[in-house]
């Protein structure tokens, strides 16, 4: 069924982004019937819709624009109604690649856009600054026992007591469990945007220069950051190198004067630098590719190669030879991004931001507005006899857990969302899906886990009771989603009623060609030999020339290559016009052109015969002619719909948008 997908018909042009919320169901007053079919209401807004969407800016709503496309419309919307009456949109295939496209469609109307948007911008802004910092680190595990939180902050609230800006680097060495950093005085180098867990960003980017931060937690501890320096982000630059590795005993030196010699060739302009990494870089990954080895940005290589990479100053040069801990290069920028235009990195930025654990805060945002605008309920009473039941049950939060059968059968609900309701079946059934919420967090008490399984609960049936109104709320959710099931149902009407039986029915296809042959000419054509003769002797120029006007290209082979193969020949028919070598010759038999001579070797062409103009027979054809049968019963299919079904068309809803 891919090949549906892949049928793209000329009313699905593309997906709208721009999702508005519907502001309410729309009268039959502010959209009319345009025009029905066998019954089948189509109204003015999708017809207009589709009008603009196929047209562009050459919708121009002129009377004869508007009643061509209608033509057009109503002819795509027989063919719909047809494939409906035949079940083709009950067809298992067709209903599982509409479900799948509709399961694509509705996830990117699943999101809260206005805080995807904010994320983004928030993390162009902080794009265009490089910030180094210096930390204090407190170690505490993610699913911590409350004692050792407390314990935890109360240390590190200490040291926020004496810490100044000043003596940062003296309550480093006091303080800090982070062994990494603390031989350095907690210098952690230079980071940019979606590096860092974003707790750790938020307070990098929202501490000033040369102060410290609040306390900060993450997923491995507690941190104290003082800003240290800031500066404009390097940003991504396209990097090619060649590279020369080191071999083990007494390599060093023979590794620095080759990179050097090839350095010396490169200044000299003895070769190019494609040319140099191809033949002598030792990074097989990219010599292939003239070095080239990737977009580059801070924190991928040590210190000597980034510092040497973003320090060439334009795209097209390269640097002196650098050493790092691969090897000796020569860095060549290749071209760098532009991180001060927004257009240009929003798409990057949202892919990346998608993929990073602060997205969760967008699903946070879309489920809590869900939660508003359904009337979330919670069933305080039938919740706590739930949890109540659970404390009997230590199982609960210690992994494997086997529910109570009345907890499996219990039909309560607990809470309502809209028009869904949630039963304690279902919210224990959720509760044995997830293991992680109910014991992989510290404290683990039962009322917490199962508060994150509710949690996990209300923003599944959230996001399901969403969907169900997303064709209320978006019209272009609505308008996209019918385009792809009619778009469908045609391309199953054409597959069974014209395509299918244009390449099946011989017969038919037989009588079509019979009663159009002559639609299908050949005009006048020339069987022309090609000669090769692998010397430029003129004297055996002149004995092929002599042989072949006589002979044909068989004889003259075998008298030509008796001990060698002297002479190649290639046949050929060439209508006119097709071949300019051939056009220049005078078309009559025998004839031949002047020929010349090139590589050490004679060419010329002999006319062997001319055919007159005639008609192609079915074989010769057969691809015109398929498609031709094609159209044609694609005509007659319209013709008899039009017959059959009833159409009735409102003249004046369509004079009222014609703009004269």
């Amino acid at each position: 069924m891919h090949s549906i997908m892949a049928f793209c018909l000329f009313f699905l042009a593309g997906q709208v982004w721009a999702h508005q919320p519907n502001s309410g169901v729309r009268s039959s007053e502010d959209d009319p019937i345009l025009f029905t079919v066998k019954g089948v209401e189509v109204r003015l807004s999708e017809f207009t819709y589709i009008y603009d969407k196929t047209n562009g800016d050459k919708a121009d709503y002129s009377k004869k624009s508007l009643e061509e496309y209608l033509d057009l419309y109503i002819n795509f919307k027989l063919q719909v109604v047809k494939g409906q009456e035949m079940g083709l949109d009950k067809k298992p295939e067709v209903l599982r690649e509409q479900n799948q496209y509709k399961r694509q469609l509705s996830s990117s109307y699943l999101t809260d856009r206005e805080i995807t948007e904010k994320l983004v911008k928030e993390a162009f802004d902080r794009a265009q600054e490089d910030r180094r910092f210096s930390q204090i680190f407190i170690k505490l595990g993610e699913n911590a026992e409350e004692t050792a939180v407390k314990e935890a902050y109360a240390r590190m609230k200490k040291v926020q007591q004496e810490v100044t800006a000043e003596n940062f680097e003296a309550m480093v060495s006091k303080y800090s469990e982070d062994s990494y950093s603390k031989g350095k005085k907690g210098d952690l180098g230079f980071f940019t945007v979606l590096q860092l867990p974003y707790a750790l960003e938020n307070a990098l980017y929202s501490t000033k220069k040369g102060a410290v931060s609040e306390i900060v937690r993450s997923k491995y501890g507690l941190h104290l950051l003082k800003v240290t320096e800031v500066r404009p982000a390097y940003g991504q630059i396209q990097l090619a190198h060649i590279l020369i590795r080191p071999k083990k005993e007494g390599g060093e030196e023979k590794a620095k004067a080759k990179i050097d010699s090839l350095h010396g060739v490169l200044k000299a302009g003895q070769a190019t630098f494609a040319e140099l990494a191809a033949k002598y870089s030792q990074d097989n990954s990219s010599k292939t590719r003239a070095g080239i080895i990737g977009w580059v940005g801070i924190n991928q290589f040590d210190a000597a190669f980034e510092n040497a990479a973003f320090g060439l100053p334009k795209d097209g040069v390269y640097g002196e030879p650098v050493k790092s801990e691969s090897g000796w290069h020569i860095l060549r920028r290749v071209k760098s991004m532009d991180k001060s235009s927004y257009p240009q990195m929003k798409a990057e930025l949202t892919t990346k931001v998608k993929r990073d654990p602060r997205f969760k805060l967008v699903e946070t945002s879309l489920v809590n507005k869900i939660k508003e605008e359904a009337g979330y309920q919670l069933d305080e009473k039938v919740y706590a006899e739930v949890i109540a039941a659970l404390r009997q049950d230590q199982a609960f939060i210690q992994g494997r857990w086997t529910p109570k059968p009345e907890l499996l059968k219990n039909e309560k609900v607990v809470f309502t969302l809209g028009n869904l309701n949630a039963t304690v079946k279902e919210l224990i059934q959720m509760a044995q899906r997830s293991p992680n919420e109910r014991f992989a967090m510290r404290p683990r008490r039962h009322e917490d886990a199962l508060e994150r399984v509710l949690d996990k609960l209300v923003a599944q049936k959230s996001l399901a009771y969403e969907e169900t109104r997303l064709e209320e709320k978006y019209p272009e959710f609505k308008a996209l989603l019918r385009e792809y099931e009619e778009g469908i149902l045609l391309f199953e009407v054409k597959k069974q009623l014209i395509w299918d039986k244009a390449s099946n029915d011989e017969e038919g296809l037989k009588a079509f060609y019979e009663s159009h042959k002559e639609d299908y000419q050949w005009n006048e054509r020339a069987k022309v030999t090609f000669y090769t003769l692998r010397s430029v002797d003129k004297k055996e120029i002149k004995k092929l020339r002599k042989k072949a006007k006589k002979k044909t290209a068989k004889e003259v082979m075998e008298l030509f290559n008796a001990d060698k193969a002297l002479v190649q020949t290639t046949e050929a028919t060439y209508e006119k016009g097709r071949n300019a070598e051939v056009d220049a010759i005078k078309w009559k038999a025998r004839k031949m052109n002047k020929g010349y001579t090139k590589d050490g070797s004679y060419y010329f062409i002999k006319i062997e015969e001319v055919i007159p103009a005639s008609n192609k027979s079915l074989d010769e054809a057969r691809g015109y002619v398929v498609a031709d049968f094609q159209d044609q019963l694609e005509k007659d299919l319209i013709l008899s719909l039009r017959k059959e079904y009833e159409i009735k068309i409102n003249k004046e809803v369509l004079d009222k948008i014609v703009k004269k």
